[in-house]
């Protein structure tokens, strides 16, 4: 098998492992773990596992931090974050690159994998410009993303959360919202990469495009917005 599915978690990947393997596709399912996605994509990595692939032979290979093919850092990339005193940007996905893309590409290399199967789906094939050593399922079968819902309702499987990092500088105040109530261990972590860069640099350092983590539920979340611009500069992490 020289080709590899690359697995992020996300309702565009999930619907393409499910097509893919329904066709009678079989190989390798791989993702590469930064250490920090949201925890409910890992209860759903550990529920597809056990409710879909297992039952049809199939498992998913975990590439995590700390592998020989994260060239940039061993430490999770939150942990390399805090230590560096850093935020990740929007405008620059080094992040993604270093975390998901080298990994996942240096996986593929020692184990002779020449295609890797990209979960984009047909409705977003402008995101679908870098053909090399790629190829994009979904888009070739005219698959769009509610078409992705249908493929797992149909298959008797609930569907994703948007996956990503809970750090991610991506997210909507919504989604936020959702971290500062249902995680607030991680609200704070997110609180206290802020506070580490800004002291690094002497000036304000946040993951918002305007004002502070903090700020958001002193002011009651009232009047807050922010763009969700995964759709204009997608995410790997998101697939």
């Amino acid at each position: 098998m020289n080709e590899m599915i690359s697995f992020g978690a996300g309702v565009n990947s999930v619907a393409m492992t499910i097509m893919l393997v329904e066709d009678g596709w079989r190989g390798p399912v791989v993702f590469s773990d930064p250490g920090s996605e949201n925890p409910e994509t890992y209860c759903y990595i550990e529920y597809f596992e056990r409710e879909y692939l297992k039952p049809r032979g199939l498992n998913i290979t975990r590439i995590l931090p700390g592998s020989p093919y994260h060239k940039r850092s061993p430490l999770p990339l939150y942990e390399y974050c805090l230590d560096c005193g850093i935020v990740p940007f929007l405008a620059v996905r080094w992040c993604s690159k270093e975390w998901k893309v080298v990994p996942l590409t240096g996986w593929a290399d020692e184990h002779g994998v020449t295609t890797m199967l990209i979960g984009f789906a047909a409705d977003e094939y402008k995101r679908a410009k870098n053909h090399d050593g790629k190829t994009y399922p979904l888009i070739d079968a005219g698959v769009t993303r509610a078409g992705c819902h249908r493929i797992i309702t149909d298959a008797g499987l609930s569907l994703p959360v948007k996956s990503g990092c809970f750090f991610c500088p991506g997210r909507t105040i919504s989604q936020w919202r959702s971290l500062y109530l249902d995680h607030p261990g991680l609200w704070d972590k997110a609180i206290a990469m802020e506070d580490r860069a800004t002291a690094k640099y002497g000036r304000p350092i946040t993951l918002l495009s305007r004002g502070s983590l903090r700020q958001l539920p002193e002011r009651g979340w009232a009047d807050q917005m922010q763009m969700d611009l995964s759709r204009w500069i997608p995410c790997a992490c998101q697939l």
